[in-house]
């Protein structure tokens, strides 16, 4: 029994004289790992950014992509809305409106940014149709053109303000409203909302 509480009483008084610095030495460790990690784990995420499979340097980026009107001097017929429904008066209906419908005396379509040519098609419904794809993960596409005027092709580089084609009435869902461009905009292959990035009413 006596040997028993000298051996707590020997245990108890050397971790009275050497505890405190045990439990610094691992508070120490701990925060050496920590730093380590996490520095690893930055390099890490900023290789990815930078590596050639991810050319796109961030969405907190997007600012720096200045976007210019598809039409000059445009008057706004439909608006974007993914909620408020527009009658659509060629198909005698209520429709949500995923795109901005401008028209102009001057017909030119100009492209909104910098970017590639990546998509020329035509459908009945949209009639033809040109996709650009920009930095960012932003594409813009230009529907209801004038399938004679085109002046791009697939895979051309385009400057913003270059002219890709003119308005017409190739839509056959919109063929009411006459000569004028369906404009989208798209973030991440999501339709958005081109007037949160584009001042139609600076024209």
């Amino acid at each position: 029994m006596k040997v028993e509480l000298k051996k707590e009483n020997s245990l108890m008084s050397w971790i009275k004289k050497y505890g405190t610095y045990c439990l610094a030495g691992l508070l120490v460790v701990a925060i050496a790992l920590t730093v380590t990690l996490t520095s690893g784990q930055i390099k890490s995420s900023d290789a990815d950014i930078t590596s050639a499979s991810n050319p796109i340097v961030s969405v907190g980026a997007e600012s720096a992509l200045t976007f210019s009107l598809p039409m000059a001097d445009a008057n706004v017929l439909k608006e974007f809305s993914s909620t408020e429904l527009f009658y659509n008066e060629t198909l005698g209906w209520w429709e949500s409106h995923d795109g901005v419908d401008l028209s102009s005396d001057e017909l030119a379509v100009l492209a909104v940014a910098n970017g590639n040519v990546t998509e020329i098609y035509s459908t009945y419904a949209n009639g033809c149709v040109v996709v650009i794809t920009h930095a960012n993960n932003f594409k813009s596409q230009y529907s209801c053109l004038d399938s004679d005027s085109l002046l791009v092709e697939v895979g051309d580089t385009v400057q913003r303000g270059d002219q890709i084609g003119t308005a017409g009435d190739s839509a056959s869902n919109e063929q009411a409203d006459g000569n004028h461009l369906h404009f989208e905009l798209f973030l991440n292959d999501q339709n958005v909302d081109p007037s949160n990035y584009l001042d139609f009413e600076n024209k």
